[in-house]
């Protein structure tokens, strides 16, 4: 696959990502309660070095909003150090904490930020992404209750409506 195509998977991925960070901040209970914690305004950015595709987020009233693409003033930043190396995390070949252990990614910001960054990361990837992909990025890939389900099913229906949306934000 050519540069310009990784490019353009890492960029719907992280488009899909921005989607789905709304949707399920909206409408998780764990997500809620992952995010209660954060201060109204604190942002994250999660984007490809040296001037890959970009994405940040910002907590507004105990949702989490897709502030556009590109570096928007974010408090912590994930920044993976190639094309390549987003990839593969973001198609889930690998996990998030696979990514920095093998220095494919790495965080600028606070620490403690960066990993509640990570856990809601991990929320919102357990409704995006589906069981198969699930089971190779997560240890112990999370048990879903009925009310989860449902809510992994409208997280799916509605992504190419919200990606839409997101993507007319540019």
């Amino acid at each position: 696959m050519g540069y310009r195509a990784k490019k353009a998977v890492v960029a719907a991925s992280l488009l899909a990502l921005s989607t789905a960070f709304e949707t399920v901040s909206k409408r998780s209970p764990e997500m809620r309660a992952e995010i209660a914690r954060w201060n109204d305004g604190r942002a994250f950015a999660m984007g490809v070095l040296p001037r890959g595709p970009a994405i940040t987020m910002r907590n507004e009233g105990g949702r989490l909003r897709y502030a556009g693409p590109g570096y928007h003033d974010p408090d912590v930043k994930i920044l993976f150090k190639n094309v390549d190396n987003a990839l593969l995390p973001l198609t889930g070949r690998i996990g998030a904490d696979i990514a920095f252990v093998q220095h494919r990614a790495a965080l600028h910001g606070e620490v403690a930020h960066g990993m509640q960054t990570s856990r809601a990361l991990a929320i919102v990837q357990t409704y995006l992404l589906p069981g198969f992909i699930l089971r190779r990025t997560f240890k112990r890939p999370p048990r879903l209750s009925a009310r989860q389900w449902f809510l992994k099913a409208w997280v799916m229906g509605t992504l190419p409506f919200g990606m839409a949306v997101n993507f007319a934000k540019r």
